[in-house]
């Protein structure tokens, strides 16, 4: 198997996903693959030539997928006390071919592969099969990125947009934005689209008087290594009218920013939901103001209708994107 292989990855601060793909393959199943707890290691190259060991695979290429910005060389991980350092891992692997991916240009490479049980449709729309295709991401940040067609294959895009200017709309996200001023230098729409956002919508609603917090839920609130996650488990139980009010505000606006970035994107090959919020929520983004707020864009209502829509289900598929951006670039060799 020597020379026929890529090696993909999708290293996090708490596990990596690793495996190695066909070079010539087109269904993306593994030969080999594992999970690693990431922090067991001293540097990504050792992590590496562990798999590799492991695996008794040697392979001619590696494509990995990084939490962070992919500017400049070496990479400092986010959440990590590495240094990514491609020269580290030719020396340690004995491959030439390494190439860094953020991670959600990985996952947006990892929508082309997806398969249908991957996927949830909010939005059925109309896909256009070179049409540019926008991915958001909500977990611990709010990640966003995509895909544009190039001629005869599709090309990651790079973007910090969670970190823009959130705008808000109507009273109620006016008042938040001035809720989060007081707090933060700048309130971007991270701050009110990922699990510590959850937890600050929260925090808004009830410091401003919009319900009770039952003294049972307060207690295990302040017990909570994961607010956000018991915040959302008591609204999905219905367990805590503030937790219920929380979840809906932040679906709310998870679907505006959504339509945002599918404007401007122009998303006509289809807008994925990621991240690790959304597969939890499933029923909550089917059954709520998500879509409506996605809409919700005056005159491009109708462009926004034949957006499709979809949550994307599949954890390892910024894992899916390494490999599908690996056999891209062998193709062109």
């Amino acid at each position: 198997m020597d020379g026929t292989v890529i090696l993909a990855g999708d290293m996090g601060g708490t596990k990596t996903y690793l495996a190695m793909y066909p070079i010539t393959g087109n269904d993306f199943e593994p030969l080999a693959e594992a999970r690693y707890t990431t922090t067991d290691y001293p540097s990504l190259g050792e992590l590496l030539r562990a798999f590799v060991q492991e695996s008794g695979l040697h392979p001619a290429r590696v494509v990995m997928a990084v939490p962070g910005p992919v500017r400049q060389l070496p990479v400092r991980a986010v959440n990590l006390p590495w240094l990514i350092d491609p020269e580290e891992l030719r020396t340690a692997l004995q491959v030439d071919q390494i190439t860094l991916l953020n991670d959600l240009e990985a996952t947006s490479y990892g929508t082309q592969v997806l398969k249908e049980e991957d996927l949830v449709i909010l939005n059925a729309g109309e896909t256009d099969p070179q049409g540019n295709v926008a991915v958001i991401a909500a977990g611990t940040g709010l990640g966003e990125g995509g895909l544009c067609w190039a001629g005869d294959h599709y090309t990651a895009i790079a973007s910090e947009g969670g970190h823009a200017t959130f705008g808000p709309n109507g009273d109620l996200e006016v008042e938040l934005w001035h809720y989060l001023n007081q707090k933060f230098d700048h309130v971007s729409w991270e701050r009110v689209v990922s699990g510590p956002g959850l937890a600050s919508i929260y925090d808004f609603l009830r410091d401003t008087g919009r319900g009770s917090e039952p003294d049972e839920f307060r207690i295990s609130l302040e017990q909570a290594t994961d607010r956000s996650g018991a915040i959302s488990q008591a609204a999905l139980e219905n367990r805590c009218d503030l937790a219920v009010q929380a979840l809906d505000l932040f679906v709310s606006l998870y679907g505006a920013e959504a339509g945002n970035l599918a404007l401007k994107f122009m998303a006509t090959g289809g807008l994925y939901v990621g991240g690790g919020i959304a597969p939890k929520i499933v029923d909550k983004l089917r059954n709520s103001s998500f879509v409506e707020n996605f809409l919700n864009k005056g005159r491009m209502d109708k462009a926004l209708r034949l957006v499709p829509v979809k949550i994307i289900l599949n954890d390892k598929t910024a894992l899916l994107g390494a490999a599908y951006r690996g056999v891209q670039l062998e193709s062109s060799v």
